[in-house]
């Protein structure tokens, strides 16, 4: 005979198996699991550029160490990969005069991220100038995640 008060176990048991054996939908996550899709639009590369990594210091008294070029909220990768930013912020050489938003590609983000990583240039910086479009400075979260390798490449691709 069976006991009642197994019975609770065994349905919540059975329920959390049902949910276990749903097939993950991509797109729920924002993933993408086919490698074709990592690839970046647009039609013009630049490479090998060198990728950096710079956060905002919030306890400065310049704006600038934690605003962009245009006085508004830096987006890390960090809140990107979180869904809570709409894009990530990167800086590029002022000298370019790219136009406040531009959209840039990194394929090497995108594949180790396995998901489109959607990048805007936004902000700018005196260290980058003469870099041309040999160098990307991407906002991360802290200091920490500054020295990630990921943000941090020497040989990276840049598609415009």
């Amino acid at each position: 005979m069976v006991s009642l008060q197994f019975v609770p176990r065994f349905v919540l048991v059975g329920a959390l198996l049902h949910l276990l054996a749903e097939p993950a939908d991509a797109k729920d996550h924002n993933y993408i699991f086919d490698a074709s899709e990592l690839g970046c639009p647009g039609n013009v590369t630049h490479g090998p550029i060198t990728l950096t990594a710079y956060h905002p210091v919030f306890d400065s008294d310049r704006k600038r160490d934690y605003l962009d070029a245009q006085n508004r909220k830096l987006y890390t990768l960090q809140e990107y990969l979180d869904n809570r930013a709409p894009y990530v912020t990167v800086g590029m050489d002022p000298d370019l005069k790219l136009p406040y938003g531009k959209e840039v590609c990194i394929p090497e983000l995108n594949r180790h991220f396995r998901r489109a990583v959607r990048l805007q240039v936004r902000d700018t910086h005196e260290d980058l100038r003469s870099g041309a479009f040999r160098r990307v400075d991407i906002c991360v979260r802290t200091q920490e995640d500054s020295y990630d390798d990921i943000v941090n490449l020497l040989q990276a691709t840049l598609v415009l």
